[in-house]
């Protein structure tokens, strides 16, 4: 497709080329990054970190390289469909990773082939917003149930766009950014699963971002969304946001890093946030940068 608070503290890489385009997700207390694209070309590696340790282990590769993509886990497995392939075609593939056998199998592919989708878990199945399907942008919107192995297609997106993010926040899943061909967009869409059965409208509008953004990270940390890196409509470095479902109001805390950042990895981790890969300052990176989001303070019990 075209080409589109708290201080952090930081450990790198240990076994991996610095990739962007990587998937992450958070299973039994450690971190997985699957895939993504180095300065070689699109990669399959699959690797493990653990936060306690500050250490990096290598597993089993994805079976089909691909970047553009995200994963979520659901009942113990760990979902990655769909992806950009080193040939640059988009793919259908459904993969699906066991973390305690440390194997692949393949699920049902998607009803198209679909790259730099936005991907969410929510009630134990997967939704899939928009993407590039090869030829064009778009604002379809898919349901995978792992019970059944099965996907359907939902009502689409009211905007069309590629490199969105989303995350489940107050019972609904928020679907912000992305870009359009030309722009990176401010939307803020929201959907409501519950309302997607052809009697109710299921989007609704939430309060734009402060400006446009793609391919950034968000994730959801007791129940507020954050929003790390990006592309803008232009070449700055973009704040690192956060809203509260409760609020409706976008609020800025602190950047991880004063340069550009996009096409990264960004995993909810208790109460931490890590920001894995990624383009920074125009390049592939293999850093990996923990931010403590939410502080959990005590007080005393006065008698």
């Amino acid at each position: 497709m075209p080409a589109p608070t708290a201080p952090a503290s930081s450990s790198a890489f240990r076994n991996a080329w610095a990739r962007n385009g990587l998937a992450v997700a958070v299973y039994g207390n450690q971190i997985y990054a699957i895939g993504g694209e180095t300065s070689q070309g699109v990669t399959g590696v699959l690797e493990r970190y653990d936060p306690e340790t500050d250490r990096w282990s290598s597993l089993s590769p994805i079976p089909v390289p691909v970047a553009d993509v995200n994963a979520v886990v659901i009942g113990g497995k760990i979902y990655t469909p769909g992806g950009r392939l080193a040939s640059g075609e988009v793919t259908n593939l459904m993969e699906i990773y066991d973390p305690l056998q440390d194997n692949w199998e393949k699920g049902s592919p998607l009803p198209v082939a679909l790259s730099a989708y936005a991907l969410a878990a929510f009630e134990g199945k997967l939704y899939l917003f928009g993407g590039w399907d090869g030829e064009k942008i778009v604002a379809t919107v898919y349901e995978y149930n792992p019970e059944g192995d099965t996907w359907t297609a939902r009502t689409s997106m009211p905007t069309a766009r590629a490199f969105a993010g989303a995350a489940p926040a107050g019972g609904n899943i928020f679907v912000v950014g992305g870009y359009d061909g030309q722009r990176a967009l401010a939307v803020n869409e929201i959907y409501l699963p519950e309302r997607d059965n052809g009697q109710q409208v299921p989007w609704t509008q939430g309060e734009p971002l402060p400006e446009g953004r793609y391919a950034m990270g968000v994730a959801s940390v007791a129940d507020i969304l954050h929003v790390i890196g990006g592309v803008g409509n232009n070449n700055a470095a973009l704040q690192s946001l956060e809203f509260p479902p409760q609020t409706g109001i976008w609020q800025a805390f602190e950047s991880p890093h004063p340069q550009p950042w996009s096409h990264l990895g960004l995993a909810a981790f208790g109460t931490r946030l890590f920001i894995i890969g990624g383009d920074l300052n125009a390049a592939p990176t293999a850093k990996n940068l923990a931010y403590q989001a939410i502080y959990i303070i005590t007080l005393p019990v006065v008698r």
